[in-house]
């Protein structure tokens, strides 16, 4: 091992050299003053450094000692014939590696550089393993915050410092409520506190919003760890997050998108479901021989193509000059004949508040909803109408389907009639 000799009496330093270099170390140098060692350290760093206290100069060995670990992490064991309670306090606020009270032995010298080359070896050790540690949690991709006790922070790496909106050197020391408040995304009431005081590794059930000191609300994902000391005793916690709006966001946009796919899928399959039924209704209506049985195929296949609406057939009757209601799916919209009214033969289509003049006696009064009155022809001529009704005012999505059931049964009142008419000819003749 290479040992510098700071001693400021001659033959005590003579007699370190010799005894130094027969137990197998070598010497870099021997120097006077705490300048003289400051100069040596720089020009040729030693491994060890037996540094007497009371040196020559404006530099006590105490201050050269504090100078030379701080700048180039050369450990020093103290050399000194004071024992007293002063100058052992003053030496232990340099952290020597080991101390050695003039007079002594080889033995006790051996011992002592021993022991500092040791415990300097151990300290590289810890400070590297820190370092590594320290890159570790500065590189990772988390936020991460590590309090003592007191819930004062006394590490944040950039992430954690970029995500809270403050810099990593002005955070330290700083009560850990000052930067990092969640809130249930839910609610919006503060989270549970027991997962920031915690004696066992703990985490929120779902994202929480954490809310920055500049003014942001981020979706995070957060862990607490506890530090225990050797005794169990709670040295503070480990706090990890991480930002997962963007994730959030991302599932919340698959998910929509799944429910579009599914919503035209859906779609398709009504639509599908709806072409069978027209198709359906065009044959039943060239087949039937009366109006009882061309009443019942109409309301079916509006019973099928609007399940969710509430509709009525009604059928001027010349007989009485009233409007009769002569089928229906879902609650009946017109329970007793009413008299043709000044609407009669328009289309009329209404997602307003009930009450519209227009609406008459065919709709609902005082409902709020979509409201449809749709005329009824046998070749041109108005004879009656399908009125339907959805209670939702911003359904809007039967209209459509509406009309071409209107239509297709007009097209089921002409076919009739033709067919009522062609049997009555072929009875006369």
């Amino acid at each position: 091992m290479r040992v510098l000799i700071v001693e400021d009496e001659l033959i005590i330093a003579q007699d370190l050299s010799h005894t130094l270099r027969r137990i197998g170390h070598s010497v870099t140098d021997v120097v006077t003053s705490g300048e003289a060692a400051l100069a040596a350290v720089s020009r040729q760093p030693p491994d060890l450094v037996l540094m007497d206290i009371r040196l020559s100069g404006s530099m006590d060995g105490i201050e050269a000692a504090r100078q030379i670990y701080s700048r180039w992490g050369v450990p020093v064991v103290f050399l000194t014939a004071h024992a007293d309670d002063q100058t052992v306090r003053e030496a232990l606020l340099a952290e020597p590696w080991a101390y050695l009270l003039k007079p002594f032995d080889e033995r006790e010298l051996e011992v002592a550089i021993a022991v500092a080359a040791y415990k300097h070896r151990l300290e590289r050790r810890l400070q590297a393993s820190e370092r590594h540690l320290r890159t570790t949690l500065t590189s990772i991709g988390d936020g991460v915050i590590v309090t003592d006790p007191q819930s004062r922070i006394t590490f944040i790496n950039p992430v954690a410092a970029r995500l809270l909106g403050v810099t990593p050197e002005e955070a330290i020391g700083w009560p850990l409520v000052r930067v990092y408040t969640l809130v249930a995304t839910n609610t919006g009431l503060p989270a549970d506190s027991t997962t920031i005081h915690t004696d066992t590794v703990n985490g929120l059930p779902a994202p929480a919003t954490l809310l920055t000191r500049n003014g942001e609300r981020l979706l995070v994902e957060h862990t607490v760890a506890p530090i225990t000391g050797d005794d169990g005793t709670n040295e503070g916690v480990v706090i990890i997050f991480r930002d997962v709006s963007e994730r959030q966001r991302a599932i919340h946009q698959l998910q929509e998108a799944k429910r579009r796919l599914q919503h035209v899928q859906s779609l398709l399959e009504q639509r599908e479901q709806n072409i069978i039924t027209f198709g359906t209704l065009a044959h039943t209506l060239r087949e039937v021989r009366s109006r009882q049985a061309l009443y019942a195929a109409i309301i079916t296949a509006g019973t099928q193509l609007l399940p969710n609406y509430r509709g009525t057939l009604l059928i001027y009757n010349p007989g009485t000059d009233l409007v009769e209601a002569v089928g229906h799916w879902g609650e009946p919209l017109v329970h007793h004949p009413v008299p043709r009214c000044t609407c009669w033969g328009e289309r009329f289509w209404s997602l307003s508040l009930a009450g519209d003049t227009h609406a008459c006696h065919f709709l609902p009064k005082g409902l709020l909803g979509e409201r449809m009155c749709l005329p009824i022809r046998q070749h041109d001529e108005v004879i009656g109408l399908l009125s339907l009704y959805h209670p939702d005012p911003s359904n809007g999505s039967g209209y459509q389907l509406a009309v071409a059931l209107a239509e297709v049964a007009s097209l089921g009142f002409d076919a009739l009639a033709d067919r009522l008419e062609s049997a009555s000819q072929s009875m006369s003749s």
